[in-house]
């Protein structure tokens, strides 16, 4: 089994303050506040000329092209810096963008658009819910994320869900909640219906491979409603193999969920969750925070990028690149499971660190204030927050 805390590269590449980052085939690119940074997979850099448009998040066209998520809409930038700008909405930093079959989707706040590659305009819609967090799309289906903020005799919850719509090249449309299938919703259960589910859920990130819809997500609490298959509050589909994915002995603590989602059925078919747990010398060790960050799947694994809290498991024994990990300040965490999540192939962390990608090819860290990865050698030193860029 490949070991990721061995890494075939991980370095800093001096880019400053980054705040997102996307693939590209076998480059990475960052975007901090100077523009859109392509790092090749041997972690020489180059910036793209023309590409400092504030953008918050990014997807690639082709080899040379990319779409950029900015406050006001959208910019389609090529690596030679010509570059094309729409304006589609009043500034906010709340935008994603993904290129997906063909088409340009972004997230504006709650509005979903929908383009072709040149950049024109074919569907639009506005969901009335507190947040809408991820998308994806896949065979003429579009999949929404978030949450919505409910009360239940006067007590305040969020209740994640995962809406099915389709889309017929001109107009995003409902599906129908057919009795005993619930075409078009996951989840996104009616606040009165919860009783012992009551437990805050958000769904954060999508991710699709093959046939299957993978979904991370946060619960902050203890019972909540990912522990059921989203259609109803009683078929369980939550797999447990330790402590660190059993919610005995937690209590309010934000824990990561990840869920598998068949599209044919469009049925959850398991979940698990993943948290850190404290050291006890008896017990189980309270559990601990762990913040989700990215998703993605290659049809064999699943790879969670998170923030845990102290501590994951062996967290303080464990060696990244041949060193030990620095003192604890907040952990950037790399946990690896098998599709069907009955084991775990790795949970890493290099140090302190926010992730900002995570695939089975690269890695993207934010790094703290406090210069202290694993890669290091000699004085812990403080910084500005600089990128850490790993090759498996």
């Amino acid at each position: 089994m490949f070991d990721y805390s061995s890494p075939a590269l991980a370095a800093y590449v001096n880019i400053s303050s980054p705040r997102a980052a996307c693939t590209n085939g076998s480059k990475v690119a960052i975007i901090n506040p100077e523009g859109v940074w392509e790092v090749e997979e041997n972690g020489t850099k180059k910036l793209i000329p023309n590409s400092n448009h504030d953008a918050r998040g990014c997807s690639a066209i082709n080899n040379t092209t990319y779409v950029l998520a900015v406050p006001t809409g959208l910019v389609k930038i090529e690596t030679n810096g010509t570059y094309k700008t729409i304006v589609t909405n009043a500034a906010n930093s709340r935008t994603r963008v993904k290129f997906i079959d063909g088409l340009v989707i972004h997230q504006s706040m709650n509005t979903l658009s929908i383009y072709d590659q040149s950049l024109n305009f074919k569907a639009k819609n506005t969901y009335g819910v507190t947040e809408v967090m991820d998308f994806e799309y896949k065979n003429n289906y579009l999949y929404i994320s978030g949450f919505q903020q409910q009360k239940r005799l006067g007590v305040p919850v969020q209740i994640a869900f995962l809406y099915r719509m389709g889309f017929d090249g001109a107009r995003i449309f409902n599906l129908p909640n057919l009795p005993g299938d619930n075409q078009g919703k996951l989840w996104g259960y009616n606040s009165a219906n919860l009783a012992n589910d009551m437990a805050d859920t958000r769904l954060n990130r999508l991710h699709i491979f093959g046939d299957k819809l993978y979904v991370l997500g946060s619960v902050y609490g203890g019972n909540s409603i990912f522990r059921w298959n989203g259609k109803n509050l009683v078929t369980g589909t939550l797999i447990t193999t330790d402590k660190y994915t059993n919610a005995a002995q937690t209590r309010d603590e934000t824990k990561v969920y990840t869920g598998v989602v068949d599209l044919t059925t469009f049925t959850v078919e398991r979940g698990q969750l993943a948290f850190p747990r404290l050291p006890a010398s008896s017990g189980l060790g309270d559990g601990n925070g762990n913040f989700p960050k990215t998703i993605y799947a290659n049809g064999t694994n699943i790879f969670v990028g998170s923030s845990a809290a102290y501590a994951i498991p062996n967290r303080d024994s464990q060696l990244f690149l041949g060193r030990r990990i620095p003192a604890y300040r907040g952990d950037a965490s790399f946990l690896v499971v098998p599709n069907n999540l009955n084991t775990r192939q790795a949970w890493v962390t290099p140090g302190n660190g926010e992730v900002l990608l995570f695939t089975d090819k690269f890695a993207v860290l934010k790094t703290g204030n406090i210069n202290d990865l694993a890669t290091n050698s000699g004085t812990t030193q403080v910084l500005p927050t600089n990128t850490y860029f790993v090759k498996f």
